[in-house]
């Protein structure tokens, strides 16, 4: 059985560390254009998903056929993802101070 793979940040709590977990998703159909892959994870019971649908040809997709791919996707979602907070970081402390010299 075929196998697809996602890297995901498993964020620091109370009792532990911040992790990188590998999921696998094994494949249950593949077409021309994409996987459907089982979704086994706690969140899919929350929004009842069982499948999920990924894409053969996107560049950014859900997961990948093998870790390498998976590693390269998550380094550059995690990149993405720190640029971001960073604006938003930004923005902030720049609406603090506009608000502070409006009063």
């Amino acid at each position: 059985m075929k196998t697809l793979y996602r890297y995901e940040i498993e964020y620091r709590n109370e009792d532990g560390d911040t992790q990188v977990l590998l999921r696998e998703f094994p494949v249950l159909q593949e077409t021309q254009a994409a996987y459907f892959v089982g979704y086994p994870y706690q969140a899919s019971e929350a929004f009842g998903r069982k499948v999920k649908k990924v894409s053969k040809t996107a560049m950014n997709t859900y997961a990948y056929d093998t870790k390498e791919k998976a590693k390269d996707h998550f380094i550059r979602r995690t990149q993405k993802r720190i640029k971001w907070f960073n604006f938003w970081i930004e923005e902030c402390k720049e609406g603090l101070e506009l608000i502070e010299y409006a009063n």
